[in-house]
């Protein structure tokens, strides 16, 4: 019809502005916890974990190698997974990290930053996630849940390659939900589930497992049907799997390895024994270990928790038990009227990862780490609950949060201050620096103190992968953890008694003054020094 009255017009501008600013408005504080999280996983990364962790040492240097030589520590090209210490490593960090490398050098922060990039992008991932699922409460609570948690933070610090693993499930994940309304998407998820692989070797048997679950209950829910992107998905899953797949087969001597300028499939020296072992399940110790790692003190390993926050904040487990059985309540209703539900897909998902850590021969936080996003949505949960009598009884949302808050202040005061004076001896802090004056000072020999990994020295020394390869000499070759004897001018678990001329000892905190008593001259570096003879 007509053109409306200018008043009507008038009317109509203002409720617009009003609009965009409230939709302004919605943003300003998840964006808040997201700058939040970001700033505590990027601070200060190079820095902080002091040194470096053995594994992101090697995986460094493996991205260092394919950088500058095209070819792995061994020789490979385009290897689906690393023989590192022997009995393999996973492949991805390194491939993640080679832009970095490339941009920065072989430094700490270069092998960190893959790490702490995903899982800042997790942040809104999770938002997103909970909000398409639940409601725009439970994504906000569980936003700030793990913007603040300190599992993920401390898992964000450091390039240990498997804890790709949670980032990459949650995108996952994401994209399949997504999915569900707009197929396009269902690629997405393959692209970041199949990626999921090449993080942690234990997926082998996690997603497998979790996407049959979520197959059979998205099909008994009638939420999920057959369309050509299902297929493409399926098909694009199936093409990055299929490295893996012949990677088994060459180490199980079905097949020869395989070796192209494009792709490599390695035969390893050593094939670990599986880690799962499905009797696990029925040994009380399994779920006591896993039940104190949870809701208590963590593992005990200093790099994955601090004892005294454990991994979520020692005070949450009962939110955490609250918030599943919430949960289960509503999965069951909705899978007795056969609808979907997030709360049952969530935990069908917890289900599977469950079982597997429970399984699990060795169980840490690391190796658990298909779990732990699962039991963040629980405490979400949990915590929603409480915000529920927020009209009634105002205190008690507030009150949550900021007990929340005052937890995060003391772990983040704790992590920046006193946690490098923990962490450097199980990082061997001091190391980078004794190496470097080694190589400045030109000594053509250098005897290597028998607390140090050898990937430690490769990493710092950046030695050639021609050189390495071809000096390298093990002390128990073949096994599944090589102990490498001498490569380059570098012997390893020599005591250092009797140095020629023109060489060095990187020798332990503890050395310092026995050496400084039998005539040497030593350069001290944190943990770590320099000892020679003038």
């Amino acid at each position: 019809g007509g053109a409306l009255p200018r008043q009507a017009l008038r009317k109509l501008q203002p409720m617009s502005i009003r609009l965009e600013k409230g939709a302004q408005r919605t943003w300003l504080l998840p964006l808040f916890l997201i700058l939040i999280g970001v700033a505590v996983r990027l601070w200060q990364l190079g820095a902080v974990p002091c040194g470096l962790n053995q594994d992101e040492a090697y995986a460094g240097y493996e991205a260092y190698s394919m950088l500058t030589y095209g070819v792995d520590s061994w020789g490979y090209s385009n290897p689906c997974y690393f023989i590192s210490w022997g009995s393999g490593m996973n492949v991805l960090e390194s491939y993640l990290a080679m832009p970095f490398v490339a941009l920065l050098g072989l430094t700490e922060l270069a092998i960190r930053l893959p790490q702490a990039i995903l899982a800042c992008v997790s942040l809104p991932v999770v938002y997103g996630l909970l909000t398409r699922l639940f409601s725009r409460r439970v994504g906000l609570i569980g936003l700030f849940l793990t913007a603040i948690c300190p599992w993920h933070i401390m898992l964000s610090r450091w390039g240990l390659e498997s804890n790709l693993a949670p980032g990459l499930l949650l995108l996952g994940l994401y994209f399949l939900v997504r999915g569900l309304d707009s197929p396009p998407w269902l690629l997405l998820a393959a692209l970041f589930y199949g990626l999921s692989l090449y993080a942690y070797a234990t997926l082998w048997v996690v997603l497998p497992l979790t996407l049959a679950a979520f197959l059979l209950y998205l099909l008994y829910t009638k939420r999920l049907t057959f369309t050509p992107y299902l297929a493409g998905a399926v098909g694009l899953l199936f093409v990055l799997a299929l490295p893996l797949l012949l990677f088994v087969l060459v180490n199980l001597g079905v097949l020869e390895e395989i070796r192209t300028p494009f792709l490599s499939v390695p035969r390893l020296v050593s094939m670990r024994a599986s880690e799962v072992d499905w009797r696990n399940l029925f040994s009380l110790e399994a779920y006591q270990t896993l039940g104190e790692m949870v809701f208590g003190e963590g593992d005990g390993l200093i790099w994955n928790s601090l004892p005294q926050y454990g991994m979520f904040y020692r005070f949450s487990w009962p939110f955490m038990i609250l918030g599943g059985v919430r949960m289960a309540v509503r999965a069951g209703k909705g899978l007795k009227a056969r609808q979907f539900t997030g709360e049952g897909l969530l935990l069908l998902g917890l289900l599977c990862a469950a079982v597997v850590s429970l399984s699990l021969d060795y169980r840490n936080i690391n190796k658990a780490n298909s779990l732990h996003l699962y039991l963040l949505v629980l405490l979400a949960f949990g915590v929603d609950w409480v915000f529920g009598f927020g009209k009634a009884y105002p205190v008690l949302p507030w009150g949550v949060v900021a007990v929340y808050a005052v937890a995060f202040g003391l772990f983040v005061n704790t992590y920046f201050t006193t946690y490098n004076d923990d962490i450097d001896v199980q990082f061997r802090y001091g190391v980078g620096d004794a190496v470097a004056y080694v190589k400045e000072q030109g000594f053509e020999s250098v005897a290597v103190d028998s607390t140090v990994v050898y990937s430690h020295i490769l990493f710092y020394d950046q030695t050639p992968q021609p050189e390495f390869a071809q000096t390298v000499e093990y002390a128990n070759y073949p096994s599944p953890y090589l102990s490498v004897s001498s490569f380059g001018r570098y012997t390893f678990g020599v005591d250092g008694n009797d140095l020629g001329p023109n060489t060095a000892y990187i020798l332990h905190v503890s050395s310092y003054d026995a050496f400084r008593d039998a005539g040497y001259t030593v350069v001290e570096f944190g943990l770590y020094g320099v000892a020679y003879l003038e």
